[in-house]
Order: C-alpha cells, then structure tokens, then sequence
C-alpha cells in the first residue's frame, strides 16, 4: 500500500487508513468492521498526537492494529495459492 507523501506526510490519510481498513478486514473476516474502525482510528490518533515526524504513521497504525489483534486472539486469515481469486469469475 503506497499513498502519495507530501512533505509532511500522506496527501490523504483518511483514503489510507480506508485502504487499510480494507486489508485487515480481509486478513481478519472475524472482527467486526465497526470494531475495525475503531482501532484503526484510535490507533491512527494516538500515534499522530505523539509524532513528529508522520510520513510512516498509516504504515505503523496497520502494524500495531494486526499485533493488538494477534495478542487478543484473533485468528489472521491467509488467502493461500489454492483459493480461487475474485478475478477468476469474470
């Protein structure tokens, strides 16, 4: 995941952490989204308080997220060579 950097950072952090939203929703089908969300933002704002420099904070929210998930118990879905991919219906 590659967003555009500016000088102080992502252009857009809000389209980054949706994109993020999107890959631990995919690596963790059994959390709910609104709980996703959650951490993701909380994440993302208690990072951002404390930074001074946040051109890596989108990148290091994911992170801590997919950890906080693990240490909870969460089970981390791995898409594996032998499923179909959406791409294999068109």
């Amino acid at each position: 995941m590659t967003e555009p950097a500016a000088p102080d950072g992502v252009d857009n952090p809000q389209l980054a952490l949706q994109r993020v939203l999107e890959t631990l929703g995919q690596r963790f089908p059994d959390v709910d989204r609104t709980e996703l969300e959650e951490r993701v933002h909380a994440t993302y704002n208690r990072l951002a308080a404390e930074a001074t420099v946040d051109s890596h904070l989108v990148a290091v929210t994911e992170k801590q997220v997919t950890e906080d998930l693990r240490r909870t118990g969460e089970t981390v879905h791995v898409r594996s060579e032998a499923e179909p991919s959406d791409s294999a219906d068109l």
